[in-house]
């Protein structure tokens, strides 16, 4: 208990430091400024709009108002200690995701655009984890603005809004690194910069300037300002919403396919690798990553592979060129976990949904947009079993973990193997849960899946062509803690209380101590 009471006396010391009597807190700071920089999107997409035409301004514009009004109060109202521990980078940014969850899902509520504030919420974190699975339905015949707020979500989430505070709040420097880290969705967080802020501002570079050349090339490939605007935000972010019900179907181009494959597969990518290639070097920075070798590689082998079984099967009747298409676009889709779907997978042959299903928990490369388990840490697995059974020949023998010939640290090979069980484990929790409140196997476990892996749609009651409302009240309420626990790479959500309940176990230490006497 002396560790907690010195943690506890050092975080109270802070507080009026420098004649600055505003309450320390990092989780109110930056819950303060998360719930500013989404009511900026809330405006924007409720001036859309006005201008449109359309009546669910006050829907768009009265949560902007209320997010701005709370988030300044928190922000301004408080300020982030000098150091952030990892129990309050945790606390912030699990808190942080709730919140703009909860703000999130007001216009859906308000507007009747989904009456149930459930499934509004559901809609929100959806969005805003970049899953992509959706309750909606028509999409087609809603507000202009109410639309766009549904596709910033995922633009919001892609990124996130931890590291662009880190970016952009100066007092959160020193201990910046342990929110990133807490954020960043991947097994270990790249340094671009001697400075974490300057890490995230480079970041947050790389990721606007992705989202401006999609729009261009989508701009380019004939679709609307609007329509470029907002596939480019939710094809950057691996999200998958579409302001459409047949997805990227509605458009039926092949132009239009091509630029999203492409975009897709970009945001798949490390975005420190992008970085480097931007910073000097060039197509040379590609050719030494094994990871995205290893990603090229696997995407490949299962376009040729599924291309095989589709134009093979007699019952769905496609020539090889039908099928390369469908193929290709549904497996970039599925692997950078983004979610568009241009065919119903659902109706391939077992081999093409297993390939569809395996691809859904390997992921994109770490550092990027894309969710799932990523496939660094199905890597260091691989290399992990190998050198086990290595081991098994040669006891003695000292054999480090080795990928593109460099050392990956054991202290790394652990973490990674502690996420891939709990990753498991988790997943197999949340079937039997679904299967209890009455999901077959086949929805219950790729639904489980898809939303842990961020991905979207599923198999069985859940497919590309239709919506979540086919399972369960209840059941989406698993769903939606999954998708959170999925996007904050699960410790975060498991470890976010780890910061208030130090400080009731203190308050109630110090109390007994107090009886005692």
């Amino acid at each position: 208990m002396s560790t907690l009471a010195a943690r506890h006396r050092a975080s109270a010391a802070q507080t009026f430091e420098l004649g600055d009597r505003r309450p320390v807190s990092a989780v109110a700071n930056v819950v303060g400024f998360a719930l500013v920089f989404t009511a900026v999107g809330l405006a924007v997409c409720a001036a859309v709009e006005l201008v449109t035409d359309d009546d669910a301004v006050v829907a768009l514009a009265v949560p902007a108002l209320l997010s701005a009004v709370v988030g300044v109060g928190l922000w301004k109202g408080t300020r982030s200690p000098d150091r952030v521990s990892a129990a309050s980078a945790f606390a912030a940014v699990g808190w942080t995701w709730i919140a703009i969850s909860a703000v999130g899902a007001l216009p859906f509520w308000w507007s009747g655009m989904l009456p149930a504030f459930d499934d509004a919420l559901f809609e929100s974190v959806s969005g805003f984890t970049g899953t992509g699975a959706t309750v909606l339905t028509p999409i087609e015949g809603n507000g202009a603005g109410l639309l766009l707020w549904r596709q910033a979500t995922q633009w919001y989430g892609g990124m996130g809004v931890i590291v662009l505070a880190v970016a952009v709040l100066p007092l959160l420097g020193v201990g910046g690194f342990e929110l990133l880290r807490a954020e960043s969705p991947g097994p270990t967080s790249d340094r671009l910069a001697p400075r974490v802020r300057d890490t995230a501002r480079r970041l947050w570079l790389v990721y606007l300037g992705l989202t401006v050349l999609i729009v261009v090339a989508l701009l380019l490939s004939g679709l609307s300002p609007y329509d470029a605007v907002a596939h480019a935000m939710t094809t950057v972010s691996t999200g998958g919403f579409s302001n459409y019900d047949a997805s990227i179907a509605a458009f039926d181009s092949v132009v239009v396919e091509g630029v999203l494959i492409v975009s897709m597969f970009a945001g798949a990518v490390s975005f420190a690798l992008w970085w480097q290639v931007l910073r000097g070097m060039g197509p040379r920075a590609l050719a030494q990553s094994s990871e995205l070798r290893t990603f090229v590689t696997v995407i490949a082998v299962a376009i040729a592979f599924v291309t095989v079984v589709l134009a093979l099967d007699q019952t769905t009747g496609l020539g090889v060129v039908s099928a390369l298409r469908g193929a290709a676009f549904t497996v970039v889709a599925t692997m950078s976990t983004t979610g568009y779907a241009t065919v119903d997978f659902a109706l391939w042959p077992a081999a093409g949904q297993l390939v569809v299903l395996g691809l859904m928990v390997s992921g994109g490369m770490a550092g990027s947009t894309s969710g799932a388990m990523k496939l660094f840490r199905v890597q260091v697995m691989v290399a992990h079993a190998r050198r086990e059974m290595r081991h098994l020949l040669h006891p003695s023998a000292v054999l480090p973990v080795k990928l593109s010939g460099q050392v990956v640290a054991d202290p790394i090979v652990s973490r990674i193997v502690g996420f891939s069980v709990l990753y498991v484990v988790l997943a197999v929790v949340g079937t039997v849960l679904l299967a209890a409140l009455g999901a077959d196997l086949v929805t219950g476990a790729s639904a489980i899946t898809s939303a842990i892996g961020a991905y979207g749609p599923a198999l069985g009651d859940v497919g590309p062509t239709t919506t979540y409302l086919n399972v369960d009240r209840a059941s989406r309420g698993v769903l939606v803690f999954y998708m959170l626990l999925g996007r904050l790479e699960l410790f975060t959500l498991l470890l976010m209380f780890v910061a208030p309940v130090d400080s009731l176990r203190y308050h109630v230490h110090v109390r007994r101590r107090r009886l005692s006497r």
